[in-house]
């Protein structure tokens, strides 16, 4: 016997849930994004989540999201539930603000410019290239097993070369590839601030990296900019010596595009 259309709805939510995938606290699509992955009106989807709520697994109100109360680990074996994403909020690292939320989850949609990762069009990928040589160097993997500590020695030294053609001197002993910004600004954090110093920053700047700062147990402290960057007047000294770092991004900044002229470069450098 066929089963009943709002009973596939119940099916899908009940092993969303049993698998973790939509944890304890979770909000659940949302009635017309259900009906129209399941082809069904809306009704339909009212009587299964009507369901769901007599079974104890969600809980909503009138005008206000539909979210996950329980699961069925817990139904079964009666045991209290652990709100997880309650449990977030109880973490050293400080959970991204609501609207930061809504722009990750919003990052999968090809039909929109996701100018909040700073990323190239795609079409400035040299992807030809890149397959040539990935191909290229196929015969030569050898390990698949952990890396130096510092990073690929081959990666540090191409990096080594590419600075001294940029007037910098630094040997690869002294490199350490991270995996990105983040990371690197997390090290720095954690591994030569004082807790409680000042990071003193443009205003606005880089989004994710305040939260890193944050919950390092860093102050944060907005500094004026204009057309072109940080203003260098703007910048003053906090009140404990050694306890403040200057984080700016002079290049292409995160969020406004400023560009650093060079002159104001050579005077940040001098103030610095």
């Amino acid at each position: 016997m066929k089963k009943p259309k709002y009973q596939y709805i119940i099916d899908y939510i009940k092993e969303k849930i049993a698998k973790g995938e939509w944890s304890i606290g979770s909000p659940i699509p949302s009635q017309r994004n259900l009906a129209k992955q399941f082809e069904v009106n809306r009704s339909t989807v009212l009587t299964a989540l009507e369901e769901l709520r007599a079974e104890g697994l969600l809980e909503g109100k009138a005008g206000k999201e539909t979210v996950v109360t329980n699961n069925t680990w817990t139904l079964m074996g009666a045991k209290s539930s652990t709100n997880w994403n309650g449990n977030v909020t109880l973490g050293v690292h400080k959970p991204s603000v609501s609207m930061v939320q809504e722009i990750n989850k919003a990052e999968s949609n090809t039909n929109l410019i996701q100018l909040s990762k700073g990323e190239l069009s795609p079409e400035m990928f040299p992807l030809e290239e890149m397959k040539f040589i990935v191909q290229k160097i196929s015969n030569q993997l050898t390990s698949f097993g952990y890396e130096e500590p510092k990073g690929n020695i081959h990666l540090r030294q191409a990096i080594s070369d590419y600075l001294k053609l940029r007037g910098i001197e630094a040997s690869p002993s002294s490199i350490l590839v991270v995996s990105g910004a983040l990371q690197a600004l997390h090290l720095i954090s954690i591994g030569l601030l004082k807790r409680g110093s000042t990071v003193l920053l443009e205003m606005p700047s880089y989004l994710y990296s305040l939260t890193v700062f944050e919950s390092a147990g860093m102050a944060l402290q907005g500094l004026a900019m204009d057309t072109e960057g940080l203003i260098i007047d703007s910048i003053y000294l906090t009140k404990e010596n050694g306890k403040n770092i200057l984080y700016t991004i002079p290049t292409f900044h995160n969020p406004t595009g400023a560009l650093m002229q060079e002159k104001r470069r050579e005077k940040l450098i001098a103030y610095c």
